[in-house]
């Protein structure tokens, strides 16, 4: 998989009119340096249809462009021939490269072994953090599903750090000390002279972090937000909450979860909870039809087990195919920035 070129001009094809016409006649009231955001109207590997602030031109390109494609393009020159330069999507190109580390079990025991083993150098404030820390994960380190609560979900992005930079930029004063992000920066800082060769699960949690504030990045335009579930019981899980597009800020709360799970004996399974006035929606959605039969048959378990909300109704299916892969595809959507380059 590869990214588009950003360094690639994207440049207009004129019909014999507009040849014709002169150089003032063809201005597309656009100035250098300028960004646009573009659509493609009509894909192709050497000419491609652009809608371009409402209106439409022909333009050559040397990277193939697909129908639908949203473009960031910057103005290289407009005239006498316009000439337009495609913006690479950092994001985008930095979750190319780490998306893949969504694939296992987020190991915080290693993590956590790193930092307390680094405790003799830690200032008494990261010390304090560290316990906080510790008092916070390890009942998760050991929670079985009953045991598991709503509050314990709600605190673990921050403390996991993954509203870090957003809490810094709000108030310095409003960061929960006791971030794992934070304590696994720190201890990376006060590690730089070991062997760079050695296997580290701290800096290895740390950019499974990060990767999942990318991931939150690309979600927020969709009102939606990831978490990470390193509960013992998961092999590998995630968390996608929707907020609500209501104007009210008392009524945006996360109406619809999506959990994309990886569990022994089950496999991968994603379960949709859609929450309405009358009660409570859920899909289960298994690797095959015969764990779908399975689930279907504990469904009155279910129902005893809910409490909280009614059950209004619960269906089973089945994909083909990874379901940790829907994850992916949600992540990128608009997956036509990039090119898939596999055979």
């Amino acid at each position: 998989m590869s990214i588009i070129n950003p360094m690639l001009i994207v440049r207009p094809v004129t019909t014999q009119a507009q040849a014709a016409a002169p150089a003032e006649g063809r201005h597309y009231d656009l100035r250098a340096g300028q960004l646009v955001n573009a659509t493609v109207a009509e894909g192709g590997h050497s000419e491609v249809l652009l809608d371009l602030n409402q209106q439409r031109l022909r333009a050559q390109t040397r990277i193939p462009l697909q129908t639908g494609q949203k473009l960031r393009l910057q103005v290289v020159k407009n005239g006498p021939q316009l000439q337009l330069r495609v913006l690479q999507n950092n994001v985008l190109e930095r979750l190319s490269h780490a998306i893949h580390l969504l694939e296992g079990k987020s190991d915080l025991t290693g993590a956590l072994q790193q930092l307390t083993s680094s405790k003799s150098s830690d200032t008494p404030r990261q010390k304090a953090a560290l316990n906080k820390l510790l008092d916070f994960l390890t009942p998760l380190k050991s929670a079985t599903p009953e045991a598991l609560s709503g509050k314990n979900l709600q605190l673990l992005a921050r403390h996991l750090g993954l509203t870090l930079e957003a809490e810094l930029a709000q108030s310095p004063e409003s960061v929960e000390p006791a971030n794992l992000k934070s304590l696994l920066l720190a201890h990376c800082r006060n590690n730089d002279s070991r062997d760079p060769d050695a296997a580290d699960p701290a800096e290895q949690l740390l950019q499974k972090l990060e990767l999942f504030q990318l991931c939150n990045l690309r979600l927020a335009r969709q009102a939606a937000m990831l978490l990470p579930l390193p509960l013992p019981f998961l092999d590998n899980g995630y968390l996608v909450a929707e907020r609500d597009g209501s104007s009210d800020e008392e009524q945006r709360q996360a109406k619809k979860i999506s959990l994309y799970l990886s569990l022994e004996g089950l496999g991968e399974l994603r379960i949709d909870l859609l929450q309405e006035k009358e009660g409570l929606f859920v899909r289960f959605t298994c690797d095959n039809s015969d764990k779908s039969s399975f689930l279907a048959k504990q469904e009155q378990e279910l129902r005893d087990l809910l409490t909280a909300l009614p059950l209004c109704g619960a269906t089973y299916g089945s994909e083909q195919g990874t379901l940790r892969g829907d994850l992916i595809r949600r992540i990128l959507q608009e997956g036509d920035e990039l090119l898939d380059a596999r055979v």
